[in-house]
């Protein structure tokens, strides 16, 4: 109906003016039937506004063209088929188009609705199953939530045993490696005192020089009386130093030396438990990195169970909720299916009515009435009648 929309225009339109053209030739006595009765109120005014209604009602259609075509259904009906405008049943076929396609798309709607309660019990029985579906698997996801809070206060226990080993470790590493730390410091203290300015002072004369190897060598704890003799010395020019002065240099050299090879011994013994101590604490590293590793890894577990389970209990409300909603969703489909089945019902008696008014013919003109005898007839057979009467 769609595609013929020009059409469908034209001969719409023009319908009413060809209408109100002079009529179609009939039959003598037709005309002079209808001539004798004179115009009377066509008593199908109503059934030509019920389906005009439904034409303007139905679905699927232009509304521009369904009120068009709607508009045809009086002119289209009022004459019968035998002196119908060829134009008025055009538009008529149109008016059954779109008649036919409502009363499908009704009778569509009913045999799907019927299908829907038909299978109600069916319905049932599977929102109920999903319920329980969804309540065991709220259940199983509660299961593994509750075994992955277990498993996180585990790993967040052992991390924290693990972070506290690893600190004492290095607190012990710190307090063990302290004098051999402080013992390197002095053992670069006499290297640089003994190669530097030490070294220069015996064999110049220097004020600046000598103040300065005083002063790098008061925290060797040398001798108070050599470090005095000492000074003395070599505040001397070099070439002018006696027998006491280069006995004193040579009770410097033994102090160093002296010096310098306590603090070799003791680095020397301190190394192996230093090693231990650096071994602890780099086990103690991995340890605890692997169990915060571990810790990370039970939060993630944690929070996909959680998830999990936040959608599983999602799901269970939608479940029950299509189950607490099929009684009244029941009821409103049979609702539906009594309305649409009536609609169907009006459907067909609109079409029925259509059909009827479409395929009427002009009825035959009435038989012509008996003529009556004349006056002059009945007196003379009066008296005869009086005559042949018995006596």
């Amino acid at each position: 109906l769609g595609s013929a929309l020009p059409i469908a225009q034209n001969a719409c339109r023009a319908l009413p003016r060809l209408l109100t053209m002079g009529p179609m030739k009939r039959p003598a006595a037709a005309s002079g039937a209808i001539a004798k009765k004179g115009r009377t109120a066509d008593p199908n005014l109503e059934k030509y506004h019920q389906i005009a209604a439904a034409v303007q009602a139905a679905g699927g259609f232009p509304g521009e063209m369904l009120k068009m075509v709607a508009s045809t259904v009086k002119v289209g009906l009022q004459k019968p088929k035998d002196v119908r405008h060829a134009y008025a049943e055009q538009c008529l076929g149109m008016v059954e188009e779109v008649l036919k396609a409502a009363e499908a798309g009704v009778r569509d709607k009913v045999a799907g609705l019927e299908s829907k309660v038909a299978a109600s019990d069916e319905e049932k029985a599977a929102r109920e199953a999903a319920v329980g579906a969804a309540v065991g698997e709220v259940t199983q996801k509660t299961e593994v939530q509750d075994a992955a809070k277990a498993k996180l206060a585990a790993a967040n226990d052992e991390s924290a045993k693990a972070k506290a080993a690893l600190l004492a470790a290095e607190t012990e590493q710190k307090a063990g490696d302290e004098a051999l730390v402080a013992a390197a410091d002095r053992k670069a203290k006499l290297e640089a005192v003994f190669g530097g300015d030490y070294a220069l002072i015996k064999e110049t004369t220097d004020a600046k020089l000598l103040k300065s190897f005083l002063r790098g060598s008061r925290d060797f704890g040398f001798d108070a009386q050599l470090m005095s003799a000492a000074e003395n010395t070599f505040a001397k020019p070099a070439g002018e130093r006696g027998t006491f002065d280069n006995l004193v240099t040579k009770e410097l050299d033994i102090a160093f030396s002296t010096s310098s090879a306590a603090v070799e011994e003791l680095l020397s013994q301190g190394e192996p438990a230093k090693a231990e101590r650096a071994a602890k604490v780099d086990a103690a590293g991995v340890e605890a990195g692997g169990k915060a590793e571990a810790e990370a890894a039970a939060k993630e577990e944690l929070t996909a169970a959680q998830k999990a389970l936040s959608e599983a209990t999602a799901q269970r409300k939608g479940a029950e909720k299509a189950a607490k909603d099929f009684g009244p969703e029941l009821a409103a489909a049979n609702k539906e299916l009594s309305a649409a089945s009536k609609e169907l019902i009006e459907c067909e008696a609109t079409l029925a009515t259509f059909a009827e008014l479409r395929e009427r013919t002009t009825p035959p003109p009435p038989a012509p009435e008996p003529e009556a005898p004349p006056a002059d007839a009945e007196e003379e057979a009066a008296p005869e009648d009086a005559a042949m009467a018995p006596a």
